[in-house]
């Protein structure tokens, strides 16, 4: 008798199973990975694009990655200090310019469901930080940045572009040069033997986070589609557009491409001219996540319709010895315990004026924000998400502000800025002249120039920042 029940129990729940199956509606199909969308098995309601962002849900349920994603939520709070538990969920009393936190919902006010977001300098933290524009609480946003961890948690960084109403900020991936919307066939592995096409030099290009620079360099070969900056005396470099055919259509920029050899331009070489074929080799950028061109001082002719006087590297992947190491679109030179940071594009004038850290403050441990200088620059520091944020230490034979890694320090010149050399100091337990990682970056954007500290290892902390004092050189 019990195995007869049994055996009917069975075929009952059997044909319960299957009749319930019947009446569930097939899956959503899941969309495609979009910008960086993981492909996965979990359901979201966008994917990552322009026409169709992201929700903070569908990054958090699909545990989302990449680059130049589009994401829509609402801002809901932003983060005082360095840990994300002390959000506050308004904009009354804000005093963070660097962050912004965003949710699904309007009303969010638990950590655990919001993304927080760095506003990098310019226009779209103008426009979106809470401390300027307190009535952006609750205002529904549209991002386009990469996804990061950022305070501890899944977040967006390098923001590039914002839409706040009908009103846009910065420059939207896809236009002017964009990182996305490349067209063409990608030709070429770029190396010397098989050089990279435009389309693939842009596609390569295009991989890499905002103001990234690739690791290794590639060769790549077109013909001349227009001149942007000519070879000049005074910088020796020039940036020009190249495609396959000499058309405008899936044009690469060559980016202040030092001359055949490796060289300066001279008077009385031949400049570059539209229709010219040219092989260069360099390093990739995508420049502020929205211009995709080569590093400049990694980037240099091999050969002009076929000639390479002046000399070749002879196949080596590298950029002669003796130049300032690519950052950015600005230069970073080491030498002892200087630190330079130049801006290629201005020549220096006589003005200068310095900061000593002394002069603005006296307390051991004191946490270090913003300097204004006699003349109206503005020294910003600021943790950038880390843990530990710039400092100013004190004591018998020591005066500095510590900049430690990731930081970022934003000079706000009064007029535009030639050069800043920090004279540093000497971690003497360790033995290190304390000038930063050799990672580290600089951008320049009009009369601004941001430095970041970078450090990509898993573990340790790189090497600090330690500024005894620091020398603004303006422009001419």
């Amino acid at each position: 008798m019990k195995k007869i029940f049994f055996s009917m129990l069975v075929a009952t729940m059997t044909a319960f199973t299957f009749t319930s199956c019947e009446d569930v509606p097939a899956a959503y199909e899941i969309p495609g990975g979009g910008n960086g969308g993981n492909g996965g098995s979990t359901e979201t309601v966008g994917n990552g694009t322009a026409e169709n962002p992201y929700t903070v849900e569908d990054i958090k349920k699909s545990d989302a990655k990449g680059s130049n994603v589009f994401v829509k939520a609402y801002i809901v709070g932003f983060v005082p200090e360095k840990a994300i538990d002390d959000a506050k969920f308004t904009a009354e009393g804000c005093e963070a310019v660097s962050n912004v936190l965003i949710a699904a919902s309007a009303d969010e006010t638990s950590v655990d469901n919001v993304m927080p977001v760095q506003l990098p300098v310019g226009d779209v933290r103008n426009a979106i930080n809470l401390k300027d524009n307190p009535t952006n609480i609750k205002q529904e946003v549209v991002l386009c940045g990469n996804i990061e961890a950022y305070f501890g948690k899944t977040g967006l960084k390098s923001v590039v572009w914002a839409k706040l109403g009908d009103k846009e900020f910065g420059a939207k991936p896809g236009t002017e040069g964009g990182g996305t919307g490349i067209t063409g066939t990608p030709k070429g592995t770029g190396t010397k033997d098989d050089p990279f096409n435009s389309v693939a030099a842009n596609t390569e290009a295009a991989k890499l986070a905002a103001n990234a620079v690739s690791e290794q360099g590639y060769y790549i070969k077109g013909k001349v589609v227009s001149v942007k900056e000519a070879f000049s005396a005074q910088y020796g470099n020039a940036s020009f557009y190249i495609s396959d055919d000499g058309k405008a259509d899936g044009q690469f920029l060559v980016f202040r491409s030092l001359y055949l050899g490796n060289q300066k331009w001279t008077e009385g070489q031949a400049n570059i001219q539209v229709g010219d074929e040219v092989v260069v080799y360099g390093k990739l950028t995508n420049y502020m996540g929205n211009t995709l061109e080569t590093a400049q001082n990694t980037t240099y002719l091999v050969s002009v319709n076929g000639k390479t006087e002046g000399g070749s590297t002879g196949g080596e992947d590298k950029p002669g010895t003796g130049e300032d190491k690519p950052a950015g679109n600005g230069n970073i030179a080491i030498d002892g315990t200087t630190l330079t940071l130049s801006n290629p594009s201005v020549q220096a004038g006589a003005t200068t004026v310095e900061m000593v850290p002394g002069d603005f403050y006296t307390e051991n441990g004191t946490e270090v924000t913003t300097i204004t200088l006699k003349d109206g620059t503005k020294i910003v520091f600021d943790a950038n998400g880390e843990k530990n944020g710039p400092k100013y230490y004190t004591g018998a034979n020591y005066s500095n502000i510590r900049v430690y890694k990731n930081n970022t320090i934003t000079f706000e010149g009064s007029k535009a800025i030639a050069k800043i050399e920090f004279i540093c100091d000497v971690d003497k337990n360790k033995n290190v002249n304390c000038v930063g990682n050799e990672t580290a970056t600089v951008v320049i954007d009009g009369k601004k120039m941001v430095y970041t500290n970078v450090f990509k290892e898993a573990s340790g902390g790189g090497v600090q920042l330690r500024i005894n004092k620091i020398v603004i050189t303006y422009a001419k």
